[in-house]
């Protein structure tokens, strides 16, 4: 798809991000509601995103979300730049 439209693309990954953004707040709300238990974020997690050592579940879904976020815009971006003839 990159290959034969690029700017379709890049909009379509913008748009499944933002639906990862969306269901990330939605998990994060369950988080906070209780409905999900907050455990202690995996050792992986923690390396990964840098977190401290006490890190929860709740700290490794706002990571992702801010990650999932950028990529979302970063997307969108590209989509703007290519119909705007940029790249």
């Amino acid at each position: 798809m990159y290959l034969l439209a690029p700017r379709v693309a890049h909009r379509i990954v913008g748009y499944l991000e933002e639906e990862a953004v969306t269901s990330y707040t939605q998990f994060l709300e369950q988080i906070d509601a209780g409905i999900v238990e907050n455990v202690p974020a995996p050792q992986i997690a923690k390396d990964y995103w840098e977190l401290p050592d006490d890190a929860r579940l709740r700290e490794v879904v706002i990571v992702i979300r801010a990650d999932e976020a950028e990529h979302r815009d970063k997307n969108h971006d590209f989509a703007n730049q290519i119909a705007e003839g940029i790249h």
